[in-house]
C-alpha cells in the first residue's frame, strides 16, 4: 500500500496539515486502488449535487468528507453543482450542517473565508453554538490560525485535558486537544501519554479504553501524535507502524470505502477520507 512520500513542509493553517496528510495516504496507494476508491466515491453521488449519508440520502456533512475525499486522491468533481447544493445549507437549522456548508463554500471560493478576528472570537467563546465539533470546523475555513489565539483557547482548555481527567475522555477529544496543544506550541505530555496509550498491540487505536480499535480513532490519534512537537514520547507509533497499516486496509470494505471497523456492514464517505488520513499519518 505504501509509494512515494511527499516530504514534510510547513503548512500555514489545520486544514493545509489535514488535506496534506490525506493526500500523503493516497499517494500510498498503487494507482488502481485510487481509481477504486474514487468510483466507490463518485456512486455516492445524489442528483441534488450532494452525496449520500447513511440513510441514502444526500447529507452535507457526508457531502464535506466525500469532498476531502475526492481532493486527496486528486479525483475531479462538478464544482458548481456541489457549491450549488451546499449553499443550500449554508444557514441550516443544525450548526454542523451550517459549518460544513460554509467550510467548503469557502474553500472552494464561493464565499470569504472568515477572518482572523471572527476566529479569535469563537476561540474564546469556547463550546458556542453547535459545540467543540462546529468550532473545529470553523477553524478550518480559517486561513491562519495565530498562535496567541490559540495560546489563549488553551489555557481555557487545558484542565480538561489533564492526566485525572485525559484517561476519561473519547481519543477524538484527545485528539482535538493535542492538536489544539500543538498550534499553541505547548507541551501536552499528559495528552501524548492518554493517546499512546489507546494504541492496540495488534493494530489500531480505541476510542475508549477496552473498546475495539476503529479507524476514526487511528486517524486522528496518529494525526495528533504526529503534529505534536513530544511526538518521540510515544515509540510505539513506529513499533505498530506496520500492525496498524493492516488495520486501516482491513477496514477498506467489499464496497469500496472505509468502514468503521474491520467489522463495519458498509462504508461511507466520512471513513474514506479517515482511512486516508490514517495512512497518510502512518506512513509520515
Amino acid at each position: 500500500m505504501r509509494g512515494a512520500v511527499a516530504p514534510k513542509r510547513l503548512m500555514t493553517n489545520l486544514l493545509q496539515m489535514i488535506e496534506a496528510t490525506a493526500a500523503r495516504g493516497a499517494d500510498g496507494l498503487v494507482g488502481t486502488a485510487r481509481e477504486e476508491l474514487s468510483r466507490a466515491l463518485y456512486a455516492l453521488r445524489r442528483d441534488d449535487g450532494g452525496f449520500a449519508g447513511l440513510d441514502g440520502r444526500s447529507d452535507p456533512y457526508y457531502t464535506l468528507f466525500a469532498w476531502f475525499g475526492l481532493r486527496a486522491l486528486g479525483a475531479s468533481y462538478d464544482r458548481d453543482r456541489l457549491c450549488a447544493y451546499m449553499a443550500t445549507h449554508r444557514h441550516a437549522a443544525h450548526a454542523i450542517d451550517a459549518q460544513c456548508a460554509a467550510l467548503l463554500m469557502a474553500c472552494e471560493g464561493r464565499s470569504p473565508h472568515a477572518t482572523q478576528w471572527s476566529l479569535i472570537q469563537s476561540l474564546l467563546r469556547g463550546d458556542a453554538h453547535g459545540g467543540a465539533y462546529a468550532l473545529f470546523l470553523r477553524c478550518l475555513a480559517v486561513r491562519r490560525i495565530p498562535r496567541w489565539a490559540a495560546r489563549a483557547a488553551w489555557w481555557h482548555q487545558r484542565r480538561l485535558f489533564q492526566a485525572d481527567r485525559a484517561s476519561r475522555l473519547p481519543t477524538p477529544q484527545l485528539a482535538a486537544g493535542l492538536v489544539l496543544a500543538a498550534l499553541a506550541g505547548a507541551e501536552a505530555l499528559d495528552l501524548v501519554s492518554a493517546l499512546a496509550g489507546r494504541q492496540c498491540a495488534n493494530g489500531g487505536f480505541v476510542s475508549a479504553p477496552n473498546a475495539p480499535a476503529d479507524l476514526l480513532a487511528t486517524a486522528v490519534a496518529r494525526f495528533a501524535l504526529g503534529l505534536s512537537a513530544n511526538a518521540d514520547k510515544a515509540p510505539c507509533l513506529r513499533a505498530t507502524q506496520a500492525q496498524d497499516l493492516t488495520f486501516i486496509e482491513a477496514c477498506w470494505l467489499d464496497d469500496g470505502l472505509f468502514g468503521a471497523s474491520p467489522a463495519a456492514a458498509h462504508g461511507d464517505a466520512e471513513h474514506t477520507f479517515y482511512g486516508l488520513l490514517a495512512l497518510g499519518a502512518a506512513i509520515g
